[in-house]
Formats: C-alpha cells, structure tokens, sequence
C-alpha cells in the first residue's frame, strides 16, 4: 500500500504545478504517482540480480478547488499538501492556510452531519449502539460548530467518519 497524498490549495495557487512536478504529469484534477527515487535500490538490485527494479512511490490526489463536496475526495489519503500562494503578491499565505483550515471544517461538518442524518434514521429500530453514535455525532456537530476541529476532539472518533480535520497538513 502506498502512502497518499491529496494537494488543495486556494485557485491560482500552483496545485496543478506541483502535481506536475511531482508526478510528471499534467494536472486536470487527476491521480498519478510520484516515483521517490533512491540510489541504493540498483544498487540492492545488482546484489540480487533482480530482473526488475520497481521503486517506492507515493500516489498524489489533485482537487481543483475548493468545498465541502470536492474536498470530500480527499477522505482517503493520509496528508494534505497545502499549496499556499507566497510568490504573486495578492494574497497572503497565513490567510490562505486559515481559509483552507476553514473549508476542512465545514466539509467535515457537512460530512459529520450527513452521517448523523443517516445514522438518526437507522437508530429508530431501537439499537443502542446506534442511539449511542447518534450521541456521538451531536456532540461532533457541536464541537464543529464551535469552530473546533476534529483533530482537537478528547475521545475516539467513529470509525465510519473520515475527517479531513484529522490529517496533517503540510504547507508548500
């Protein structure tokens, strides 16, 4: 299993570039895989006679834009490259991260909300374990409200929810 990476970032913000720089590819809100190159893997290979040399790789998500539904895309991957514009003199990048920081919390929102809405519906035949994570994703809900994410949530999340909140986000 590869390690997987998703980039957002704010429009004009150069997510498509580092797609391409990082995949060799050209961005259209795509998937490709970013080879992570390593010397001594022909090294390893020459020891073994290896017939075939296939390096590491990390698979690399691409959103073009941003919001709840297409930032919803990017429940699966395990960190988020945030792509900050710090070079055009229009924006500036600590503004840009919150405003993201901000997306990530209302699509975890809408997302925790949804599952509540679900779960609300299936909790009418009486399981307890269901009423349970009804309480539960109240509780969510109001911690989203209050503008907390779901990273600086105390208890264990269910496992059903895929926060976007949760991942690490490293700023480029």
């Amino acid at each position: 299993m590869a390690l997987e990476v998703g980039i957002v970032g704010l429009q004009s913000s150069g997510k498509s570039l580092l797609f391409e720089a990082l995949t060799g590819t050209k961005a259209h809100g795509e998937v490709g895989m970013a080879a992570i190159p390593d010397p001594r893997l022909q090294q390893l290979a020459d020891v073994v006679s290896a017939r075939k040399v296939t390096p590491a790789a990390i698979r690399v998500s691409e959103v073009r834009g941003t919001g709840p539904a297409l930032l919803g895309n990017l429940r699966q991957v395990d960190a988020l490259l945030v792509v900050l514009d710090g070079f055009s003199g229009t924006r500036t990048p600590d503004d840009d991260l919150e405003t993201l920081k901000l997306e990530l919390l209302v699509a975890d929102r809408d997302h925790v909300e949804r599952r509540l809405e679900r779960v609300e519906k299936q909790a009418k035949s009486g399981d307890t374990k269901l009423k349970k994570e009804v309480e539960q994703l109240q509780e969510l809900l109001a911690h989203l409200d209050a503008g907390h994410a779901l990273a600086d949530w105390q208890q264990e999340l269910p496992p059903e929810l895929e926060p976007l909140t949760t991942k690490p986000l490293i700023a480029i």
